[in-house]
């Protein structure tokens, strides 16, 4: 018992923030973020003797993440796309960049694009969160959701081009120097 509380404990501290990061960004609501992430971390407990060792407690926490979040969404029958997302949400910015000019740019494309992506399907918005947010491979995704590595790459491909038809629609896109790609919202979309 010692060492599985030991264990447990490991992965709070260590994957707490970024499991409440990911399901915020799922559901856009602090309250449920902080519930569900409470929710993941009881199911780790109950779950903890089926990560082996050797086996990627990040896929596995990931994976049971998304599925509290989906089980959620079916359970609610809300998604997060009619709540107002925040400004201040800094997890979609690059710290790294050193010119304010160049922050400017990123924060634009953060404020023209983080509205889109919550209008997407959940199926759509978890990959594309995972993938383009969270940095995992597609084969660390497919372990996280359960479904095949050709589902994933469908998914993305989908989320993908349908972000681009709406941004298209509803975005100016530019480039920057470094041929990075921005956006800002047409005259009269929003």
């Amino acid at each position: 018992m010692k060492d599985k509380k030991e264990r447990f404990l490991s992965l709070f501290k260590e994957y707490e923030s970024k499991i409440y990061n990911f399901i915020y960004r799922m559901t856009q609501n602090e309250a449920d973020a902080q519930e569900l992430t409470q929710e993941v971390f009881i199911r780790v407990w109950n779950g903890l003797d089926e990560l082996r060792s050797g086996s990627s407690p990040a896929s596995w926490l990931y994976r049971i993440a998304s599925n509290v979040c989906l089980d959620s969404f079916r359970r609610n029958k809300h998604t997060s796309k009619d709540k107002p997302l925040e400004m201040g949400d800094e997890s979609l910015y690059d710290a790294k960049i050193p010119l304010i000019e160049d922050e400017i740019y990123k924060a634009k494309m953060a404020e023209c694009i983080k509205g889109y992506i919550m209008t997407l399907p959940e199926d759509y918005r978890a990959v594309i969160l995972l993938h383009d947010i969270e940095g995992f491979k597609n084969s660390d995704i497919a372990d996280m959701l359960g479904i095949s590595l050709d589902v994933i790459k469908i998914r993305l491909h989908r989320a993908r081009g349908r972000l681009r038809e709406i941004l298209s629609k509803e975005c100016q896109v530019l480039y920057d120097k470094n041929g990075d790609i921005y956006c800002e919202p047409k005259k009269g979309t929003k």
